[in-house]
């Protein structure tokens, strides 16, 4: 590869692409909106080829992790939300007041633009005209066709505006490209794709867009199509003629192109009113050109001031969430400032520096760890507060220094302090290469501000998380308090009904007829006291016993006593009909009786004040199988009452306020819901007019089978 590919590629990795001023203006007031949707930020991220490049640069980079190639705008935004596009927005937009396209310029970018745009509508037309499926990808590939161009007029703005000024056509402007760089905009555009994560049609679509016609036929769809959106946006009107014998091979003719492109055109014209950018015209002045330039450019140095002032006026985001957001958001913030291949936050335990992972990183299984006094350590030396390099040739390394660094698989290791409240927090490694590093040697104000930044997010965190414990702890302390206290109250009522009853049933003068009425008091009183016994606390510094396996329990038997107890305590079931109808023979389950006592308590009392009084209620057992292994006891509880209403539906198992008055609070289906999920069963709930069922599916397993 001759050397200026080279330095091209080079200087291509940390290449920021020039957008213009208009569109950042709109993005960044609709990041603003409390309102505005992603559509509406979508649309205007889809009309600028440098920040659509931006944002799909980002959301395909490791930090985002997507489990697949994002290929679509609104699929990228939805992975960076709008916080983050924001800041893209923010970042881009400082990038164009201080970068090298100020002023009068010797190339109006509006050409390049509103060109792109053309190209991308007619991509979208023609992949629906031709049956391509995914319109949106069309959409972007037209976009980013010429990626390429803004990446050379960044990386050698000195030369390539004059090229693109002065060319006579596309294929001369190629010929020159090739000359000049050993290398075409083409080709640039189609490593940026890659570079992005972009499958690798979506890159042959950029790196093919100047073949030819006859060509491209045995090219991917989407090539087709982005060669042929370029091609009928560079003709003149009058050549689109000859190029009727090449339209017939994709079934289209000239009428049809020709309406084709005057739509496409006033599309393109109205989404530049929507931004209030008037497309180039046919000739434009320097002096015009400048004008444009200056004074947009001055309104887009305002509204970045005032955003700006904004966001420093605003509280921290480390105020707002717990540690491990916002580590994740330092190593995301690391990727999109640095370019970086990795980065890895080390923070102080024991006497060493180790590795702190966000909990779904991939590589939280590798437990790196660094000595905090060693002397030979950049990792160590950053935490002691200076900004460290590792990786350098001819220089040794800690070994540990080097191990992270070929984990984070780059050429160099920035190691960046973290501070905050003048104390060391911890290290930002980041792992970069060769050509980074060089870009980076002479921005020592960014990286101390970032690293400034980093600190701050990290440690505004980890205070906010340990005021919160201690604001738990108290609280905690306050309830479980509270909790011993009315257990103790109600234990000793609880003492003297059991004592009470005992007494009753040993005086009763028809023992043998209340023998099973007074048993089945006795243990829902015994049962009570469980459920109370629950918020008790342990006794200090005690380890929890194993949870008892519990005994068989035979459901039938249990769901006969249940409907006993209910029809004994609850009065108005007394004039309602119960018909019980169990499976004989059901299978004994390894479940807690009290759990599936309280599931059926709770349906029955529901389904008696749906009734007032009158009605009937079918409880039935019965044995479901689903499928060659998997086997389920079905309790149901149904009534012919009015059914449920939509509204009750809608938000059936959420403890809501009912409207009942006295006790009832609307707790009890989703008390329901959260002891069926506990079981590992299975709760379904049918209602109409003519009533409401509901069934529990409770699985048996192999010991219960």
């Amino acid at each position: 590869m001759q050397q200026e590919t080279l330095d091209i590629y080079n200087r291509l990795t940390m290449a920021r692409l020039p957008s213009l001023p208009q569109v950042l203006l709109e993005l960044l007031a609709l990041c603003d909106r409390d309102d505005a949707g992603m559509a509406e930020i979508g649309a205007v991220v889809s009309t600028d080829a440098g920040v659509a490049a931006r944002i799909v640069g980002i959301a395909n980079s490791p930090y985002y992790n997507p489990k697949r190639s994002l290929q679509n705008v609104d699929q990228c935004l939805a992975v960076l939300g709008t916080g983050t596009v924001r800041r893209l927005a923010l970042n881009q937009a400082v990038a164009e007041l201080f970068g090298r396209f100020q002023g009068g310029g010797d190339f109006d970018l509006r050409y390049f633009w509103y060109h792109g745009l053309c190209v991308a509508v007619t991509a979208r037309h023609l992949a629906r005209q031709l049956g391509y499926a995914n319109d949106d990808e069309a959409y972007l590939a037209g976009l980013l066709h010429d990626v390429g161009q803004l990446a050379l007029l960044t990386t050698d703005p000195d030369r390539y505006p004059r090229m693109l000024r002065d060319c006579v056509g596309e294929q001369v402007l190629m010929i020159q490209e090739q000359a000049a760089f050993g290398l075409t905009h083409a080709q640039v555009g189609a490593w940026l794709a890659k570079r992005w994560n972009l499958h690798s049609l979506f890159a042959d679509s950029i790196l093919y867009h100047h073949e030819s016609l006859e060509r491209i036929r045995d090219a991917h769809p989407l090539a087709q199509i982005v060669t042929l959106a370029n091609l009928l946006n560079s003709l003149p009107e009058t050549a689109l003629a000859g190029l009727e014998a090449d339209l017939a091979y994709w079934k289209l003719d000239v009428t049809l192109i020709g309406e084709l492109l005057v739509a496409v055109r006033t599309e393109a014209r109205g989404i530049a009113g929507e931004l209030g950018l008037e497309p180039p015209p046919a000739e434009v002045s320097v002096n015009e050109q400048s004008a444009t330039s200056d004074s947009t450019t001055s309104e887009l140095a305002e509204a970045v001031s005032q955003r700006m002032q904004g966001m420093l006026a605003q509280p921290e985001a480390g105020e707002a969430s717990g540690f491990e957001a916002a580590l994740r958001d330092v190593l995301r913030g690391a990727g999109q400032v640095f370019g970086a291949r990795g980065c890895a936050v080390l923070m102080p335990q024991d006497e060493m520096l180790a590795w702190r992972h966000p909990p779904d990183d991939a590589a939280r299984d590798l437990d790196l760890r660094v000595a905090c006094a060693s002397t030979d350590s950049r990792i160590a030396a950053a935490y002691r507060g200076r900004i460290g390099l590792a990786g350098v040739p001819g220089r040794p390394d800690n070994l540990a220094d080097s191990q992270l660094l070929r984990l984070l698989d780059g050429e160099r290791l920035l190691c960046l302090p973290l501070m905050f409240a003048a104390k060391s927090l911890g290290v930002l490694a980041v792992a970069l290469d060769q050509a980074t590093v060089d870009a980076f040697a002479s921005r020592q104000t960014l990286l101390i501000t970032f690293a400034r930044e980093a600190g701050k997010c990290l440690g505004l965190a980890l205070r906010h998380e340990q005021q919160l414990d201690t604001a738990l702890g108290d609280a905690d302390q306050a309830r479980r308090r509270q909790a011993r206290n009315l257990i103790h109250e109600a234990g000793n009522p609880l003492s003297v009904v059991r004592n009470y009853m005992s007494v009753l049933r040993s005086q009763a003068e028809q023992r043998d007829k209340t023998h099973t009425e007074f048993a089945l008091i006795e243990d829902e009183l015994r049962r009570v006291s469980r459920i109370l016994q629950q918020f008790k606390e342990p006794p200090a510094g005690a380890i929890p016993a194993a949870r008892a396996q519990p005994a068989a329990l035979d459901v039938n038997h249990l769901t006969r006593n249940v409907v006993d107890f209910c029809r004994l305590g609850k009065a108005e079931l007394r004039d309602i009909d119960i018909v019980v109808n169990l499976a004989p023979d059901l299978p004994k389950l390894r479940k807690p009786g009290d759990s599936v006592k309280q599931i059926l308590t709770n349906l029955l009392f529901n389904a008696a004040e749906a009734l007032h009084g009158k009605g009937t209620i079918s409880v039935a057992s019965a044995l479901w199988v689903a499928g060659k292994d998997r086997r389920y006891v079905e309790l149901s509880v149904a009534d012919n009452g009015p059914g449920l209403p939509p509204e009750v539906l809608a938000s059936l198992y959420q403890p809501v306020q009912t409207g009942k008055g006295g006790e009832h609070a609307g707790l009890g289906l989703s008390i329901v819901a959260g002891l069926v999920e506990e079981l590992g069963g299975m709760l379904q709930c049918n209602s109409s007019a003519a009533g409401a069922q509901f069934k529990i599916l409770l699985p048996l397993d192999a010991q219960d089978a």
